[in-house]
């Protein structure tokens, strides 16, 4: 990936409705030419997609909750993660080191329905043993993607 491609990603993470004409206009590149760099960035799996930027709050969802799962040991951890991918209200999960072997990112509308997706839900999960979660009072920032771009182009320390 060159410094054409990055402006490129980076163009389209802050604005994935941005045409590709706007890109090659600010690159000074033809619209064809940015068009086949997309292609190759997707097809190389560096473009994954592209998103709107939903406000959750705006359709309901009030509470994000992180929850730090511990499971049984063994291959059971697969039957983890497959059980949760079926529970609609988890956002994203992590595999992680430490104390704890997962972490789940919840998505509920209030608390009694983060309750029933605490108690309820991730109860059928088989193979977990313990659990921890953490309520999210505020959310000051994420998706840092400047900053992020910024990094790719200075030397790894």
């Amino acid at each position: 990936m060159d410094d054409v491609d990055r402006v490129i990603v980076h163009a389209l993470s802050r604005n994935a409705r941005s045409s590709l004409q706007v890109v090659a206009d600010q690159l000074g590149l033809s619209r064809a030419t940015v068009h086949e760099r997309v292609r190759k960035l997707t097809s190389a799996g560096v473009l994954r997609g592209f998103r709107a930027d939903v406000d959750w709050r705006a359709l309901g969802f009030l509470v994000i909750a992180w929850v730090a799962l511990q499971t049984e040991q063994g291959g059971s951890s697969y039957q983890v993660l497959d059980d949760l991918a079926k529970i609609k209200e988890v956002d994203a999960a992590y595999l992680v080191t430490g104390q704890f072997d997962c972490l789940v990112k919840i998505r509920a509308r209030d608390h009694r329905d983060l309750q029933r997706v605490l108690f309820d839900e991730l109860g059928k999960v088989g193979g977990f043993r313990r659990a921890e979660t953490m309520v999210v009072l505020s959310t000051p920032f994420e998706n840092k993607v400047d900053a992020l771009f910024e990094s790719l182009s200075e030397s790894p320390p």
